[in-house]
């Protein structure tokens, strides 16, 4: 049996849904999204292996548009592994607004093994 999800919003819908019951939006637009929201989407994927494909994905690309949501996520309470793969998304993307947000995330002391990475990728 195929288990069908929202992209939003992440939770089981039917097959021929096109509004989310849950959280209302048009599901049926997906399909017309370009590849980088798609992936920007999937930065909210309940399962960790699907984020991590997505972060990695949007670093090769570079997708500047993801930024924001990547640096919030570097914020948030997360597995090490994780925060390091968004820590090299945001290094690679390599906007300002990516470097400053690494530059800030250096600044708090709560995970020694991601602080002695960003302290190889980042020089205050």
């Amino acid at each position: 049996m195929i288990h069908w999800f929202c992209p939003y919003c992440w939770k089981e819908i039917q097959e021929n849904d096109k509004i989310c019951p849950y959280c209302k939006a048009d599901v049926s637009f997906f399909t017309q999204l370009d590849y980088d929201d798609k992936l920007i989407l999937a930065l909210n994927n309940p399962i960790t292996q699907n984020r991590m494909v997505a972060i990695e994905i949007l670093g090769k690309r570079k997708t500047k548009k993801a930024v924001p949501k990547l640096c919030k996520m570097l914020f948030d309470k997360r597995d090490t592994y994780e925060l390091i793969e968004i820590a090299k998304a945001l290094q690679n993307i390599g906007t300002d607004e990516a470097l400053e947000c690494l530059k800030e995330r250096k600044k708090i002391q709560d995970n020694i093994i991601l602080e002695r990475f960003l302290g190889q990728i980042i020089k205050i």
